[in-house]
């Protein structure tokens, strides 16, 4: 049962969403964009976090893009790789600063291995492969079906 419409807007206000910033340390993927654009439609506000190695422009990029209440920088050689095992750490780190309801990344092999870490750390389940927002609470996944 969902809540009344007035209740659901006044509930919106207090939500707020991590989108981790894919990027090659000079300039922001294109992936990322994607994110930022699920993150507008839960509403509430958009926090990015991009971590690098002298990542400074990917940030600068990013202040120029609409909905972006902050931007978190790590800058350091410990996140060179972009590695899911270098990252867990420092999201789990964001979120018990911020305590966000949503956390994002892309649909790609990076977002596909650090967000189930990221998940099981903090005993959540990850909704994976999205391809529509209908709520904050409610999402549309892809179907396969075959004769596998």
């Amino acid at each position: 049962m969902r809540p009344p419409k007035r209740l659901n807007s006044y509930l919106r206000r207090f939500e707020s969403t991590l989108v981790i910033a894919e990027h090659n340390n000079e300039k922001l993927l294109p992936i990322t964009q994607n994110a930022l654009t699920a993150a507008k439609k839960l509403g509430g506000d958009i926090t990015v976090l991009v971590a690098g190695s002298k990542c400074g422009s990917v940030a600068e990029q990013l202040s120029k893009a609409s909905g972006v209440a902050k931007i978190l920088v790590a800058d350091s050689e410990a996140f060179l790789g972009f590695t899911p095992e270098s990252l867990t750490p420092l999201v789990l780190a964001t979120q018990k600063q911020f305590n966000f309801t949503h956390i994002l990344a892309g649909a790609t092999a990076l977002g596909k291995s650090l967000l189930p870490r990221i998940a099981a750390k903090l005993d959540v389940s990850p909704v994976s492969d999205i391809i529509a927002i209908k709520a904050p609470d409610t999402f549309v996944r892809t179907i396969y079906a075959g004769t596998d």
